[in-house]
């Protein structure tokens, strides 16, 4: 080993970039000593580690007692039942007896359920109403066409060519009257000299025939017009007449078709069943006896106490166990281990 160290020591040095050199005694020495005790001081160490660690290993946690009836008699108010009172056993005996039963009617049917009913009604009603009012519509669909060839068909009634025929006659013929009526007043005026008192008055008399042609010219045109609009009126009326009876086969035939469906109100809504008066009647009864055993009336608050006697000994246990594992102890049941009671009432109170 010390030649090993002295051939280090020569490579550091030529490492370094420095001269090699010999080793001198006293240096020699000294790495010897320092050697020597490094290898006592592990040895030393190593030993005292082998002798800690098997009592480390063997090392447990300290066993306690706790008594929990104890602790539980410090952190709860147990409830005190009263002195027992058994019932003492009782037998009662009914004699066989009888009475009238006066007679009773059928109780109204409740508001709400009336409500109910009148608005399913309203509600069935208003579809049917609905349900009518496509079927109308579908059905008056094509009612503009039948009105125009209606209208169409009563005004071939009526002869039209001929009424204007006639107004082209009663025309012509006042036109012709008027032409020759006008035609005396042209030639008296073309004839008269100008600004005389012959020609002022053929003037008038011409512009007087001129406004009583416009007059009876505009008569004819009226009553030609009026006679127009009569005819319009009639065939109107005929056709509006055609229309309310189209209308009215038409609602006819689907008020039938709707008869002919069954009524939803008769098949979800039946009328309510009342059941008939009950009658006065003689009712016996027969003869009754009852038996009631002892019993004691504090049974069911001591078994319910018991119960929760048992819950609070299992709660009680696993705080101690709690209290053991983070204090670093071990529960125990052994008579001979320290009583730690106290302290885990203690720890209850400050929890």
């Amino acid at each position: 080993m010390e030649c090993g160290s002295e051939a280090s020591a020569h490579a550091e040095v030529r490492d370094a970039g420095a001269l090699p050199c010999a080793p001198t005694p006293l240096a020699h020495a000294a790495n010897e000593g320092l050697g020597v005790r490094a290898k006592k001081y592990t040895l030393a160490m190593l030993g005292c580690l082998m002798l800690l660690l098997p009592a480390c290993q063997g090392r447990q946690s300290p066993r306690v007692r706790v008594d929990l009836a104890r602790a539980a008699q410090a952190v709860v108010l147990a409830p005190a039942l009263p002195p027992s009172a058994p019932l003492p056993a009782q037998a009662v005996a009914v004699p066989p007896d009888g009475a009238t039963l006066q007679g009773l009617e059928p109780p109204a049917p409740a508001e709400s359920q009336r409500q109910r009913r009148a608005l399913a009604l309203a509600s069935i009603a208003q579809q049917r109403a609905a349900v009518r009012e496509r079927l109308l519509q579908a059905r008056l669909q094509g009612l503009p066409e039948l009105e125009a060839r209606w209208a169409a068909e009563l005004r071939a009634e009526y002869d039209l060519d001929a009424i204007r025929a006639e107004y082209d006659a009663a025309w012509r013929e006042a036109f012709q009257q008027h032409g020759q009526a006008r035609f005396p007043l042209l030639v008296a005026l073309i004839f008269t000299a100008p600004d005389s008192d012959a020609r002022r008055e053929a003037q008038a008399r011409l512009d007087q025939h001129d406004r009583a042609w416009q007059q009876r010219e505009q008569a004819i045109e009226a009553a030609y017009q009026a006679r127009l609009r009569r005819i319009e009126q009639e065939v109107a009326v005929r056709v509006n007449a055609r229309r309310r009876e189209f209308v009215r086969n038409a609602e006819q035939e689907i008020q039938a078709q709707l008869a002919a469906q069954p009524d939803p109100a008769e098949l979800y809504l039946p009328p309510p069943q009342t059941p008939p008066p009950a009658p006065a009647r003689k009712a016996s009864t027969p003869p009754l006896r009852i038996d009631m055993p002892a019993r004691d009336s504090h049974d069911a608050p001591r078994a319910r106490l018991a119960d929760a006697q048992q819950t609070r000994q299992a709660m009680l246990r696993q705080l101690a166990e709690e209290w053991a594992q983070t204090s670093g102890y071990t529960l125990a049941d052994d008579p001979r281990a320290p009583d730690y009671t106290d302290a885990f009432i203690r720890y209850l109170l400050a929890r």
